[in-house]
């Protein structure tokens, strides 16, 4: 009876130490990328991407942009001719649209309340308030930023824009968005910060 009782115990220790053995830590083989940790066997996400692994950059739900800088801008006209109709320096603000398909400008969505008068064509300038607010959620929609003259209160021109679509320029979550191209004629940089 001793003898079956210690070998009775010895096959209860050894099926104890067998099962602690098998069961495996569901998040041994599981590496969450971009800080993403383990629970459970799957990954729980930080805010900003998503995936089984984390892997992926989430779109943001919006883009505020809190400034924006001309970076350059037409000296003259396309046909030469000054910007303002008395010789001087144009009167610039910017604005933003959502354009159609074909690139016409379709809603207007912000202008800005300041106009930098008589601005030297030659020198970048800074828009730091940005009234009212511009917060953009259509990662996918094309937007146009457009810069403007305007003459004798009355009279606004177009001095040239950029069409952009938002999911071309939010991966990595840049600070700074900047719209240009090798034939525009003018540029802009946007300070942006993100919502998820």
């Amino acid at each position: 009876m001793k003898k079956f009782l210690f070998i009775l115990s010895i096959a209860f220790a050894l099926s104890v130490v067998v099962t602690s053995c098998s069961k495996k830590d569901p998040c041994e083989d599981i590496i969450c990328q971009n800080g993403g940790t383990c629970e459970n066997g799957d990954c729980k996400c930080p805010v900003g991407y998503e995936g089984n692994l984390c892997q992926t950059e989430s779109l943001p739900k919006a883009v505020n942009v809190t400034a924006i800088k001309i970076l350059r801008i037409p000296a003259t006209q396309k046909d030469g001719k000054p910007w303002d109709s008395d010789g001087t320096q144009p009167d610039i603000y910017p604005s933003l649209f959502t354009l159609k398909a074909d690139n016409s400008t379709d809603v207007r969505l912000w202008s800005s309340q300041l106009t930098k008068i008589n601005a030297d064509v030659s020198k970048q300038h800074d828009f730091n308030i940005i009234l009212p607010a511009l917060s953009l959620t259509d990662m996918n929609q094309t937007y146009g930023m457009f810069l403007h003259d305007s003459d004798d209160g009355n009279v606004y021109t177009s001095m040239g824009g950029i069409a952009f679509v938002l999911k071309n320029f939010v991966q990595g979550r840049p600070s700074t968005i900047k719209l240009d191209c090798s034939t525009c004629t003018i540029a802009f940089e946007l300070t942006v910060n993100y919502e998820f």
